[in-house]
């Protein structure tokens, strides 16, 4: 066994070369199939996270993805507003924990302006826990054109305590000076307090006193004030259900569980997935006809190697081990290299998609069923190496010496 294992690392060292390439096929296909499978993972793990501090999310009637997506992670058109009226009626009924509402429809520089009240801080994931937000400088605000501004949103817009801007009308950018000039509203803000970094979609907010919404907006009475959303959380879980039922009994607006649209935004994934995995194991199986064919080059290269072993007394077993031996070496290197590639691509992939969706994504976490789909290749490039070990053992010595 030693000899077959000797051979076969002095075999790879001589053809480096193809050594190399077999290697990085390998690695690739580990890669192909772990990746996204991965970062699918880290955004799931992430947006479930960001949505953890309340219960229920009432918005104007449309689709629940859409609400959840513009009002929770600032990322899409509100679907609607509500009533100031309906907002004061969750915020008294009984058993009502926290009713926290939310207002959009500026920005500044890209970053959403939100409009909320001072009950946004006091969001906890659990009673007991601390405030899930918390500041790093200054203070909550108190007054109207007050700012609070998120870690990321400060740090990009190089926004200190005491800076001021103008905000602008609509949820993006405007890409002239012209159009941002138009859009551009009167009143000035000025920041008053810096949040610290959470990881979730608050870093890239704004938030100021939803009195400020409505006076920016005209909405001067009470019959005139609207809100986008109402972030809501009861004392009971009962609690939380009855007013869902009583909310969407109404036309007005709707209530939205975020666990159930993460449920079936995940049985979607899983479609893509099932998919995915199967193209999977379709780049699994060319890796292995690389092997396949590395391992029949290798075999007609090495066969004077071979007839010079069972001419110097070794058994079938030594050539047979000194087969599989290369191929075993060969396909372990790739996928360890794949496995170490696709944990580095989700790693960097999940932090551009996490600037991109405005929160931090966990780090890849690489679990044992998504280990074994790489490992799966080791046997089965032992497998694709069976022939051509088979074809070296019943080769007669006497062919090539």
């Amino acid at each position: 066994m030693r000899l077959a294992l000797w051979t076969a690392l002095r075999g790879l060292r001589a053809r480096a070369g193809v050594l190399a390439i077999t290697v990085l096929a390998v690695a690739l296909a580990t890669a192909t199939a772990l990746t996204v499978p991965l970062v699918t993972r880290q955004i799931e793990r992430g947006a479930q996270d960001a949505a953890q501090v309340f219960d229920l999310l009432i918005a104007a009637p449309g689709s629940a993805t859409q609400a959840l997506t513009s009002s929770l992670f600032y990322l899409d058109t509100p679907t609607g507003n509500i009533s100031e009226k309906l907002y004061e009626e969750l915020r008294d009924s009984p058993g009502t924990r926290r009713a926290v509402p939310i207002g959009l429809g500026d920005n500044h520089l890209g970053f959403p302006i939100v409009g909320t009240n001072a009950a946004f801080f006091d969001q906890r994931l659990r009673p007991k826990d601390p405030p899930y937000f918390r500041l790093a400088q200054g203070q909550i605000f108190s007054g109207e054109h007050q700012i609070v501004a998120g870690a990321r949103a400060a740090r990009e817009s190089n926004l200190k305590l005491g800076s001021t801007f103008k905000g602008a009308h609509g949820l993006e950018e405007r890409e002239t000076e012209e159009e941002r000039g138009s859009a551009q509203h009167n009143e000035a803000y000025t920041v008053v307090g810096i949040l610290a970094p959470t990881g979730g979609p608050v870093d890239r907010a704004l938030l100021t006193p939803i009195e400020t919404i409505w006076e920016v907006h005209g909405q001067d009475t009470p019959a005139t004030r609207q809100v986008t959303a109402v972030l809501y959380a009861a004392d009971q879980l009962a609690g939380v259900y009855v007013t869902a039922q009583r909310v969407n009994a109404g036309r007005e607006a709707m209530a939205v569980f975020p666990g159930q649209v993460f449920a079936g935004a995940r049985d979607v994934l899983a479609q893509g997935q099932a998919a995915y995995a199967g193209l999977s194991l379709l780049v699994l199986g060319i890796a292995a006809l690389t092997v396949w064919l590395g391992v029949h080059s290798a075999t007609v290269e090495r066969q004077k190697t071979v007839a010079l072993l069972r001419a110097l007394g070794a058994g079938r077993s030594t050539v047979f081990g000194l087969v599989l031996g290369e191929t075993l070496i060969t396909v372990t290197l790739g996928v360890g290299l794949g496995l170490a590639l696709a944990v580095l691509l989700s790693g960097v992939g999940g932090t551009l998609l996490g600037d991109r969706l405005g929160f931090t994504l966990a780090p890849p976490q690489l679990t044992w069923t998504l280990a074994v789909r790489a490992l799966a290749l080791i046997p089965l490039g032992l497998l694709a190496a069976l022939p051509p070990a088979i074809g070296a053992v019943r080769v007669s010595p006497l062919r090539h010496l």
